[in-house]
């Protein structure tokens, strides 16, 4: 059946969210894991358009310069859709911006570009919603609604007590990120209202803890916390975590 092409997934996704569906059947019949080809072909589909992790200009990455994200991007999915790595890169602007914001860092914030006076006053979700907005722009695409998804749940997760160094936020963002790019996927697929939802939540919940432990393996640290550090960071850890993905080993 596949995703709608619309979506930028029938090429690259089709096989993959048969094999996720497949997969959620499995475990609600009382399986266990997942098929090691489950997460290859996950890792797979969110590396196509950039398997290495590129270097894209901070300036590049905002909303105001680019138009607005994934539909801007024109070097990776299909029918618009921007590479995974590129809309981690994104994504991880926001997070710094914010840890600047909340440190008083002004030499970080001026990289931007951007005029943050409008956030004055503001803080917790309302700080980061409206961050996101100045940052990302408005979502012109299935995957920048996940991306924005990916970042609530973070913060969510840093509120919750998760917390930690800047690297450790950007590793549970591209692990979220991965997870809300892939259910892009899935609900567009014809499959889906053949699949019972607690199978879903099951197939959720394997999936997002496979990826979450092979992120934190790789995450690493980040040497310097600019924005362009922290892009650079942000992209190469999703490309690196897609291959590790690719590799197909989920034990």
């Amino acid at each position: 059946m596949g995703t709608s092409s619309a979506f930028g997934g029938s090429g690259a996704w089709s096989d993959t969210v048969d094999s996720l569906y497949d997969a959620a059947a499995g475990l609600s019949s009382g399986g266990t894991e997942l098929p090691a080809a489950v997460m290859s072909a996950v890792g797979k589909a969110l590396g196509r358009g950039d398997r290495r992790g590129r270097s894209y200009n901070v300036r590049d990455l905002l909303q105001s310069r680019s138009g607005s994200g994934a539909s801007a991007s024109g070097d990776g999915r299909d029918s618009g859709g921007a590479p995974f790595s590129r809309q981690a890169a994104r994504g991880s602007l926001v997070l710094e911006a914010l840890a600047s914001i909340e440190v008083g860092d002004v030499p970080h914030l001026v990289e931007y570009g951007l005029d943050f006076s409008s956030l004055e006053g503001l803080s917790g979700i309302r700080l980061f919603t409206e961050l996101i907005g100045l940052i990302l722009g408005p979502a012109a695409h299935p995957d920048d609604a996940a991306l924005r998804q990916a970042l609530l749940a973070t913060m969510r997760s840093d509120v919750q007590g998760a917390g930690g160094p800047l690297a450790d936020t950007i590793g549970r963002f591209v692990t979220e990120l991965a997870w809300r790019t892939t259910v892009v996927q899935l609900t567009t697929s014809e499959r889906r209202a053949s699949v019972a939802g607690n199978a879903l939540v099951q197939l959720e919940q394997r999936v997002k803890t496979y990826i979450g432990g092979k992120v934190r393996q790789i995450t690493g640290q980040l040497m310097a916390a600019t924005p362009q550090a922290v892009a650079d960071f942000a992209s190469n850890l999703a490309a690196k975590a897609c291959r590790v993905f690719g590799k197909g080993d989920p034990r």
